[in-house]
């Protein structure tokens, strides 16, 4: 019986087999091969926007509040105008190639780097789209204003990270100190107004004879217990207010969100700006600044850079209100020292010298 049913077994295998051959041979049907994406499902991907291509292949989404997002949309304008500005008929806006993409800093990654990476079956449909692609050439003009753009984008995308590691922080810390301010307050108006049961002398020597459980029971529940308490939580809550005030002094969450919030509104201003400023000439095929404008920009750029605190910053006493005295260089300060020596140097002579005589008449 047992060699019997597996002979029965391997019969019923092999006709199957069989039968499944004999269906892939006749329909053309290949059970056993790997699926690719047909050619239409390739061509709906290919006509896909790049910045598509660009979200799919990122690891996670930044959430909708994320400046990442409005830094991005602002720098996506100037990078868009350069590009308009470059006259290229036969590419699509919307479909610029990948080097297209990335030559305009359009790839920053929320880390802040710049990066494009693509999901598993859409480098095949890029690739394919993009296999004729010419060679994009940015002008020096074209470089600096992407370049300063991408600075700023960076800038405030650092700027609102410190400003957000913080902000929980804040709230917890300040609303902390506000209910035990509240509390300590209260209580100490309570102990004005309650007083003291005093014992007799019988009663003392009894609770001094007393074991340890009759006495804590005594402090705890026993006559005139509501003003030990009321007491004893006054002075707790007064020590743990000044506490926190020792510990804002140490730690000040406060302090590194007023200065990086102050720092992002400057760096979206300035971001504005920029934007708004830069003009393509037709002649030239690429973007025209102000020299000037673009050399405030740099300063002003450097300068906010300098302003921006990360969230540990919080733990150290750093100068973030401008008050010591600044490391950079002073212009002409060279020609201001050899002007003032010069200013001493005639001032002495006139001290030195000595008083006219007065002619007699």
């Amino acid at each position: 019986m047992p060699l019997a049913a597996t002979a029965a077994a391997i019969a019923i295998v092999a006709i199957i087999v069989a039968g499944t051959l004999f269906l892939s041979g006749r329909y053309d049907i290949q059970p056993f091969e790997k699926k690719t994406e047909s050619a239409s499902t390739l061509e709906s991907k290919s006509r896909m926007q790049t910045e598509v291509f660009f979200l799919n292949g990122l690891n996670s989404q930044p959430d909708a509040t994320d400046e990442w997002w409005s830094a991005r949309s602002d720098h996506r304008l100037l990078a868009y105008a350069v590009f308009d500005c470059k006259r290229l008929p036969d590419v699509s806006l919307e479909a610029m190639p990948r080097q297209y993409f990335s030559a305009l800093l359009l790839d920053t990654t929320p880390t802040g780097n710049h990066a494009f990476f693509t999901k598993d079956g859409e480098d095949a449909a890029l690739a394919a789209r993009d296999k004729d692609t010419k060679p994009f050439v940015l002008s020096a003009a074209d470089q600096e204003v992407l370049s300063l753009s991408d600075s700023i984008v960076r800038s405030r995308m650092a700027a609102a990270d410190g400003a957000n590691s913080n902000m929980p922080w804040v709230q917890r810390l300040g609303l902390t100190t506000v209910v035990i301010s509240a509390l300590a307050t209260l209580f100490v108006t309570l102990q004005g107004k309650t007083r003291a049961v005093e014992l007799t002398d019988d009663e003392k020597k009894t609770l001094d004879r007393a074991t340890v459980w009759v006495r804590t029971k005594y402090v705890l529940v026993g006559p005139g217990s509501a003003f030990r308490w009321v007491a004893f939580l006054a002075i707790a809550l007064s020590i743990v207010g000044t506490s926190l005030t020792g510990l804002k002094q140490v730690y000040d969450p406060t302090r590194i969100l007023n200065q990086n919030t102050r720092a992002l509104l400057d760096l979206r201003q300035l971001h504005q700006e920029v934007i708004l400023s830069v003009k393509c000439d037709p002649k030239e095929n690429q973007v025209s600044v102000d020299p000037n404008k673009l050399a405030d920009w740099r300063s002003a750029i450097r300068r906010m850079r300098a302003t921006i605190v990360p969230g540990y910053g919080a733990y150290a006493n750093l100068d973030v209100g401008g008050s010591s005295p600044r490391l950079d260089p002073i212009p002409n300060r060279g020609q201001e020292q050899v002007g003032s020596s010069a200013g001493e140097d005639s001032q002495s002579q006139l001290s030195a010298r000595p008083p006219a005589k007065q002619n007699k008449e």
